[in-house]
């Protein structure tokens, strides 16, 4: 019954799981860079290489702790926008923070995410100062680690 320092000092883990954000990304560098960046401001991360990877880990809840989506607009098999319109038609999903990934800024596919209440962009090349930014609009409650440049 000891208190979470106790816990600490014997190197035993946090028993609150992190919280998880899923990546849908076909480009392996770019996922690659984003799992990065995320692991080191403290999230789990599952990295999928398209948006029907994706879909099915959600569906079969692989995804514990799932507190949001980062994903390219363009992908194989099942795309950034037909993910989100395939999440926000689930009613546990429909608030589940959604954010694109791009190089594309195509006005029609930003009014459609729009329609389908994404949550905000980040336009390539990924940086750790976007990703912050957006994340700390995301979870406005949140503490981020400080880390160095």
């Amino acid at each position: 019954m000891g208190s979470r320092s106790e816990a600490d000092k014997h190197g035993m883990e946090d028993a609150k799981p992190k919280d998880t954000i899923l990546i849908a990304e076909d480009s392996i560098p770019n996922q690659k860079i984003l799992q990065h960046l995320l692991v080191k401001l403290g999230f789990d991360v599952i990295a999928c290489n398209n948006g029907a990877e994706a879909w099915g880990k959600i569906k079969d809840q692989e995804t514990k702790n799932l507190v949001g989506i980062f994903s390219d607009m363009m992908m194989p098999e099942l795309d950034g926008l037909s993910l989100l319109k395939k999440l926000r038609a689930e009613d546990k999903f429909k608030e589940l923070p959604f954010v694109f990934i791009s190089a594309v800024s195509d006005k029609d596919q930003i009014i459609a995410a729009k329609s389908l209440k994404v949550n905000g962009y980040i336009l390539k090349p990924v940086t750790f100062d976007k990703v912050l930014t957006k994340l700390k609009q995301l979870f406005p409650d949140r503490v981020f680690p400080k880390l160095a440049a």
